[in-house]
């Protein structure tokens, strides 16, 4: 049996892939890494073609027979065995792609909604669950087409996947399913995904949430502890340590990606949240990393 590991995954910048080829003995693999470039958690998506296997998730374990589909919100994945003879695939995305991918506006609620639940789809006939899978195959082969990969074009298919497994999922009601307030968070979230390099004020957000700011802040600090402006500012963190540890960006250019006015600006922010300049952090952090211990952003695991 092959060890547990994540050399057989292909990935791009937001995307881990694995396309599964039936083998003579039985397979088996780490779920829990980051997003190739590093960027956190991943959201996961499972599917099996043919053969039977195993799925381990934060909960438990599921038994798979072909043609099952599993979806499994950022964080919640924790590893894939198959028996000897199987095929399928498994895609992983970072929250920023599946935010693109479920958008902000109030009517792709239900898509936010589906992304953040554990979905399992089993005996689903084949002309409905073909059209999903039909999408994670391009996304896997997308993945493993390097430099030349397509956001947008992961974007439209993760949007398909999304909506297939919102059609296809048996359970019904999704948004009803959400805890109170849940669902405006879910829009916050996904805002941040798209806006934090615009550094938009607290007050926008709430505008295109149509709510107050006080309730913005109230909403964040009773269920995640932590005010908006906070959680904003951790994104961008979470993306500078992406850049820096994962790119040779020079600290001028990633303050530039980020949307600072000036990298003394940008160096200043950074250090008030991590207490190290940029250049500092990226020496550690690759020290940590050649030494077996990357340090590894944080994800939104916490949100709902």
């Amino acid at each position: 049996m092959s060890p547990w590991g994540s050399a057989a995954f292909s990935g791009a910048r937001e995307v881990q892939a694995l396309h599964i080829e039936p083998t003579l003995h039985p397979q088996r693999w780490s779920l829990e890494g980051p997003a190739p470039a590093g960027g956190g958690a991943l959201s996961r998506c499972v599917h099996l073609a043919n053969g039977r296997g195993q799925l381990w998730h934060a909960d438990g374990e599921l038994p798979l027979r072909g043609g099952d589909v599993v979806w499994l919100p950022a964080g919640q994945a924790r590893a894939l065995r198959v028996d000897a003879g199987t095929s399928g695939l498994t895609v992983g995305v970072t929250d920023a792609l599946l935010a693109a991918a479920a958008g902000d506006r109030p009517d792709a609620a239900p898509l936010r909604a589906v992304s953040t639940r554990l979905v399992v789809l089993g005996g689903v006939e084949p002309a409905a669950r073909d059209e999903l899978v039909r999408s994670l195959r391009a996304m896997e082969a997308e993945a493993r087409s390097g430099a030349s990969v397509s956001r947008p074009y992961l974007v439209a298919h993760l949007t398909l996947v999304l909506v297939a497994l919102w059609r296809l999922a048996s359970h019904t009601g999704v948004e009803a399913a959400l805890a109170p307030g849940q669902g405006r968070l879910l829009r916050f979230r996904h805002l941040v995904e798209a806006q934090f390099r615009h550094h938009w004020p607290v007050a926008r957000y709430a505008q295109e949430l149509t709510i107050s700011p006080d309730r913005l802040h109230d909403l964040c600090v009773r269920t995640l502890g932590r005010p908006p402006l906070a959680l904003v500012h951790q994104r961008v963190v979470r993306e500078a340590c992406s850049l820096l540890a994962g790119t040779d960006l020079s600290v001028e250019h990633v303050a530039q990606d980020l949307g600072f006015g000036s990298g003394s600006h940008f160096s200043h922010f950074f250090r008030r949240w991590t207490g190290s300049a940029p250049g500092r952090w990226r020496a550690q952090s690759r020290a940590l990393s050649a030494a077996g211990r990357p340090p590894g952003p944080t994800s939104y695991a916490d949100w709902p």
